[in-house]
């Protein structure tokens, strides 16, 4: 590895066949990247070549501060204990985004730089475009996305798969996970 002059943060290249995917969910108090908060972040990585051999999950809960959460967030958070949790945290952003700078390499090469993997993860990127500016950074723009592909497999005929709906940050990567290898299967892989 060489370092960059980009105030120490790692940059190399990768040999083809190298690229890494980061499966990856975030729980928020909202919608919108500029105005709601992260409540909740998980990753996993594996391989573009073996997408769904995920190494462990790392997850992290950050305190909520919010007293004005919509009624759906507020109970949806309240029910998978996600809010009870962020009571007791004392994480903040910056120190998880510090924490993932170490965990994913910066590379040059736009198409060896590592993907995000998940189920509508542009949502995920743009909050951390928000949130964690320098850790979205290290990502591709493309984007391994399993909602896309539901969606194409079920314009040809693939049922809807069954949605366990646990808004928990490592839940739904298991879930986006075995979507994708339903796609998979479906698809004839």
């Amino acid at each position: 590895m060489e370092a960059g002059n980009d105030s120490g943060r790692r940059r190399r290249a990768l040999p083809g066949g190298d690229m890494k995917l980061y499966w990856l969910d975030v729980e928020t108090t909202g919608l919108s990247p500029e105005h709601d908060g992260l409540l909740e972040i998980a990753i996993a990585q594996a391989d573009l070549e073996r997408p769904f051999e995920i190494g462990p999950i790392c997850s992290w809960v950050f305190p909520c501060d919010r007293t004005d959460l919509s009624p759906f967030i507020s109970d949806m958070h309240t029910k998978n204990g996600l809010l009870a949790e962020c009571s007791k945290s004392t994480t903040t952003v910056a120190e998880v985004e510090e924490r993932l700078l170490s965990l994913v390499p910066y590379i040059t090469d736009k198409e060896d730089q590592p993907t995000l993997a998940g189920s509508s993860v542009h949502f995920d990127h743009a909050f951390l475009r928000a949130k964690m500016p320098r850790f979205a950074s290290c990502f591709s723009h493309r984007h391994y996305d399993v909602s896309a592909v539901k969606l194409f497999c079920r314009s040809l005929g693939m049922p809807k798969p069954p949605k366990a709906e646990a808004h928990r940050a490592s839940a739904d990567i298991l879930e986006s996970i075995e979507h994708a290898k339903l796609c998979a299967k479906w698809l004839g892989r």
